[in-house]
């Protein structure tokens, strides 16, 4: 065995002194022949052996054998193929590289934080190439390009690649990638047809991304479309791509073309794997198709041991058979199959129960979930008290109802109307009350179901007299859900602005669209700012067609910073000074079609937001909080129009909103907020007329009566 054989089989538990050891006949030679040093550690890189490498270079360095930059870059890039990017990052400062850039190290090192889920790092490594004295190569813009891929940051590889003057197909693979991680399939889709224009050819990799992205994004007819180009293209598909086709045809429920797929893969060659099975079991369960679920998964088993994936898609597809029996079978076999039951195979039995009208045995599952360390969730709940109503077990119905309210899992209008129903059955019309004073204080309307189902038990024990009374009674309710809806007043009117009262709980665009024939005296309705669905207050819009001077003219002035919007909140946490600014750069992120905002000193746009406290109020501070601890009512100007500014600039000093469920605490002290305490109270900005145009919306009723069931204090 020669010395690099005996050095390789150290492997990373190699100590200095047994690499000193091995080296000695070897280290004279590499002061005339410093090629042999870099062959050595070349192979210790490619077999992922960075501290091993590192110890070579500490030995070089003790016997005065010259260390280049050379040698540093094979370690950076052993550092690299194990995901040690503390240690890349490190050696990124060595003397060696200081002293004779390496382009190769740095690739190896934005490689190392992105294989290190470290995009942000990677990044800030490309951005700093040029100040290193280091041109970046193709390889440095691709590694930054995966970066944003493994950052699921679909805007930033987009944007990455398009400054690029010379991409490639791997450019354009990990931004096709980038963009099939956040389900982007438009995105994914626009890019390989800029590929086509630059005559690049897509490969393998950039379809199968497409695919994927296109499954995400419920696309079943588009990713079916892309695997039958693929042999236009020359390329051959492999079980990626067969897989993905196949899961889109799941949720597409074509769990015939799903089949003739899955029949294809002998002759392009192609051995169907364990997830090809879970997707055609999960075709079948998506259209019931039990009989072949189960075909399927004896299939699977012949070659691979399935999965609990396997077995929650069986138990699944003989749930929408309503084969409760066998669902329970397979249920019962996971355990022995050396496949944990999860919470979805729970759920998928019990709701097989339920359809079997077998409320016993779904209440015996119920029962096993505490054991197992599995949290019932919302779906468990609803599968379980709808057993129950199937099986007149209203007083169990009742008990899960309230075992959710207190366990902090919500009932929703299907749990609250199951009960109701199993209520009615039992002619326990008292039981109705309890259900609607439970409903109100979790702020659920109840429907004309829970309607119907309540006066029934009424009319049923006290006659029709005492449930028209309770039906009337109903009536408020809805009367103020009609006061919420997108019927909203103008605020004020000017030339070619109207400002409208936008509730909390509706889209811009759905209120906008709603209005259109409410206002049509006043013209077509154009969007030129937007309040998030979960914000109500002041919403200007521009009186006139799209490309109007009336709508260029106001998103103009949003654009150039030119308008002045005041909010009111309502934030919680250790006092804030009467005045404040906070200035911190916002990034703003899709994931799975759903934007967030985070503070990124690094990569955010300028985001300024201005705040007064105008009052002060006494809550208990929730426990590992400061003692000082208070909420405080807000005046807040954004100075900048980024996504969710004032909710993440609050929440990241400290201060969150009440109600804020993304970016607020997890335990708040201001439990009756009963959504998102953000109101937009004056706008102020210049009509076509050169005329001041502002508007004011008053706090709604539900937040005032937050407010005023807080303790006041001081005053700011």
């Amino acid at each position: 065995m020669g010395p690099l054989e005996r050095l390789v089989s150290l492997g990373n538990g190699g100590t200095p002194h047994e690499v000193r050891r091995v080296l000695d006949s070897e280290l004279q030679t590499w002061t005339t022949s410093p090629r042999k040093a870099t062959m050595f550690l070349s192979t210790l890189a490619q077999k992922k052996f960075p501290d091993l490498a590192l110890n070579v270079v500490d030995t070089m360095r003790a016997t005065a054998v010259e260390v280049n930059s050379i040698h540093i870059s094979a370690v950076v890039g052993a550092a690299a193929r194990s995901a040690r990017w503390t240690l890349a990052l490190w050696l990124l400062q060595s003397p060696e590289l200081l002293a004779d850039p390496n382009v190769f190290a740095w690739n190896a090192g934005i490689s190392a934080c992105e294989a290190g889920k470290e995009w942000e790092r990677a990044l800030l490594l490309f951005e700093s190439m040029p100040a290193a004295g280091i041109e970046p190569d193709k390889v440095s813009r691709n590694a930054a390009i995966s970066a944003c891929k493994s950052g699921s940051n679909w805007q930033l590889a987009v944007n990455l690649l398009r400054s690029f003057d010379s991409a490639d197909v791997i450019s354009f693979g990990a931004a096709i990638t980038a963009c099939e991680k956040c389900g982007m399939w438009e995105e994914a889709l626009s890019l390989a047809e800029s590929m086509q224009a630059r005559r690049i050819s897509l490969d393998l990799v950039c379809y199968n991304a497409m695919m994927s992205a296109c499954q995400k994004g419920q696309q079943w007819q588009c990713t079916l479309g892309l695997l039958f180009r693929m042999p236009l293209a020359r390329l051959s598909p492999d079980v990626v791509s067969f897989n993905a086709a196949i899961t889109a045809c799941e949720q597409g429920s074509q769990w015939q073309l799903a089949l003739s797929i899955l029949a294809t893969m002998p002759a392009s060659r192609i051995s169907p794997d364990l997830m090809t099975f879970n997707a055609m079991i999960s075709a079948c369960a998506s259209s019931a198709q039990w009989e072949l679920a189960l075909s399927t998964l004896r299939e699977a088993s012949i070659q691979y041991m399935p999965d609990t994936i396997s077995f929650s898609a069986a138990i699944t597809a003989l749930e929408k058979g309503c084969q409760w029996e066998m669902a329970l079978n397979i249920l019962r076999r996971m355990p022995e199959a050396s496949a944990e039951p999860n919470l979805v195979s729970f759920n998928a039995a019990i709701s097989a129960c339920e359809k079997g009208w077998q409320w016993e045995h779904a209440m015996q599952i119920f029962g096993r979930l505490p054991d197992l360390n599995l949290t019932p969730d919302l779906i468990t709940y609803n599968a379980t008290v709808a057993a129950c109503e199937k099986g007149a077990q209203w007083l169990l119905a009742m008990d899960l109802l309230f075992k959710m309210y207190l366990g902090r899992q919500l009932p929703d209008d299907i749990s609250f109307n199951s009960a109701t129903i199993a209520c009615e059955k039992a002619g326990a019309w008292q039981a109705t009350l309890d259900i609607l004073e439970l409903m109100l204080k979790v702020q659920i309307l109840p429907d004309a179901v829970f309607a119907g189902s309540a006066t029934s038990a009424f009319r049923a024990a006290l006659g029709p007299a005492k449930a028209m009374i309770l039906l009337r009674s109903l009536r408020p309710f809805w009367q103020r859900c009609n006061a919420r809806g997108p019927q909203s007043k103008a605020l004020a009117t000017s030339s070619g602005v109207i400002a409208i009262s936008k509730p909390a709980g509706v889209t811009t665009e759905d209120l906008v669209e709603a209005l259109q024939e409410q206002c049509q005296p006043h013209g077509s309705l154009r969007i030129v700012s937007r309040l998030d669905h979960p914000t109500s207050g002041v919403l200007p819009l521009a009186v006139g067609i799209e490309g109007s001077m009336e709508a260029n003219w106001l998103r103009a002035q949003f654009a150039g910073r030119l308008v002045s919007k005041e909010y009111l909140c309502l934030c919680e946490g250790a006092p804030f000074g009467a005045r404040g600014t906070i200035n911190a750069p916002l990034l703003t992120k899709e994931v799975d079609g759903v934007s967030r905002s985070e503070v990124s000193e690094s990569f955010g746009r300028e985001a300024v937001t201005e705040y007064a406290v105008l009052k002060r109020y006494n809550v208990r501070a929730p426990r590992n909080c400061p003692e000082e601890y208070e909420a405080m009512l807000l005046s807040v100007k954004p100075l900048t129009g980024r996504t969710h500014q004032i909710r993440v600039h609050l929440a990241s000093v400290g201060r969150p909103l009440a109600g804020d469920l993304t970016y607020g605490r997890k335990h708040r002290s201001i439990l009756n907020c009963p959504r998102l305490f953000l109101h937009c109270c004056r706008i102020q900005l210049m009509d076509i007329n050169d005329e001041v145009f502002s508007a004011e919306a008053t706090l709604p009723s539900e937040l005032m009566d937050v407010l005023e069931a807080l303790q006041p204090f001081r005053v700011g």
